[in-house]
């Protein structure tokens, strides 16, 4: 069962990179959910480029294959105490973004009515710490 839960996290991840991939070629399906904005303003906090918004994308792919290696379900590439490893900072990583950075962020953010933030607390935070959950089991498995 936990293999595929894992493998579903990883099927989440296929999805956000190609939505990434979708951004980074043009697309604004989503874009304004996507980026914290200032206070009252619209205008998000930070405007990606192409290439950050494609090597977001990459690292998305590579998480995805990375768990899979991880139970492996990912025959080309075998789990060694590397992947463990990269899984455990992984989880790491996620529940740092969970938690925020305090101002936008995160389930600690003080700027919580924007269109972004409420969004991040239902969905993107949650989420975070679902994925972080799923890396930290694959490291042990």
């Amino acid at each position: 069962m936990i293999k595929i839960l894992i493998a579903i996290t990883s099927l989440i991840f296929v999805f956000i990179g190609m939505l990434h991939f979708f951004w980074a070629f043009g697309g604004s399906w989503g874009v304004n959910s996507a980026l914290p904005t200032r206070d009252d303003s619209k205008l998000p906090v930070l405007q990606p480029r192409m290439l950050g918004t494609l090597f977001i994308g990459f690292l998305c792919f590579f998480a995805s294959v990375l768990l899979l290696v991880q139970i492996d379900w990912f025959i080309a590439i075998k789990s060694s105490p590397l992947t463990k490893w990269l899984c455990i900072a992984g989880g790491l990583v996620f529940l740092l973004r969970a938690i925020g950075e305090g101002k936008y962020i995160g389930f600690f953010k003080k700027i919580k009515h924007t269109r972004f933030a409420k969004r991040d607390t239902a969905f993107y935070s949650p989420l975070c710490v679902w994925i972080s959950l799923i890396f930290l089991l694959a490291s042990f498995i």
